[in-house]
């Protein structure tokens, strides 16, 4: 998985390893994270960083290698999750009506404002829980396969991409978290109609080459 970072995902990340690691020295956890992402140290990490955005994969061996060097363990799969979870909050970002369901929450007419309002607010904070970061990564590997065009391809939705994604990636993945995962990769989305939880993308209904993988991360 290959997800963009910025020089705040990085705090937002160290945040995510705490909550993971409570007994792994702070030290140790941000240079074990930045080997993890690729760089040869945080210092190393940083200096890139600081030139804007960059296009960041994942390392678990080099991630669990520098924490057992240092006397502590983690599970694998640990750093790729914490790479989804900034994903995820890039997408938040980008969409503040997102949430695991998709747009907005299923609608129940018996609802008071104020229970619409809890329902939004505990769906949208759901899509940073592990089992959703899980989700994103199923998502994120189904659409890395395809290209971007110029114009939105109103014949791929959301809902009917997502069963897509899970028939390819072997499990469950929510409708919220099929586009949390088209946003995060740089895809452009819309709502497919006015009120929809679905959206639709500027995805290529081809599989993406090689050469337009290079080109896009060019």
């Amino acid at each position: 998985m290959k997800l963009t970072v910025t020089i705040s995902d990085i705090e937002h990340m160290k945040a995510d390893l705490r909550a993971a690691l409570p007994d792994v020295k702070s030290s140790h956890r941000v240079e074990a994270l930045a080997r993890g992402l690729g760089w040869s140290s945080n210092a190393a990490m940083r200096v890139a960083l600081v030139s804007g955005p960059i296009g960041a994969g994942v390392d678990e061996d080099a991630f669990l290698e520098y924490l057992r060097e240092h006397s502590f363990d983690a599970q694998r799969g640990c750093i790729t999750r914490i790479l989804a979870k900034s994903g995820i909050r890039r997408a938040m970002d980008m969409d503040p009506t997102l949430t695991h369901f998709g747009y907005g929450v299923f609608r129940d007419r018996k609802q008071t404002p104020e229970e619409r309002r809890a329902k939004f607010a505990e769906n949208r904070a759901s899509m940073l829980e592990d089992y959703a970061a899980d989700e994103f990564m199923r998502a994120v590997a189904f659409l890395s396969r395809f290209g971007r065009r110029k114009t939105i391809n109103t014949r791929s939705g959301s809902y009917g991409l997502k069963h897509d994604a899970e028939r390819f990636a072997g499990g469950y993945v929510a409708n919220g978290m099929l586009i949390a995962a088209a946003l995060a990769l740089g895809f452009s989305a819309k709502p497919t109609d006015p009120g929809s939880p679905n959206a639709f993308f500027n995805i290529s209904s081809k599989l993406a080459t090689p050469a337009d993988r290079h080109a896009e991360a060019a």
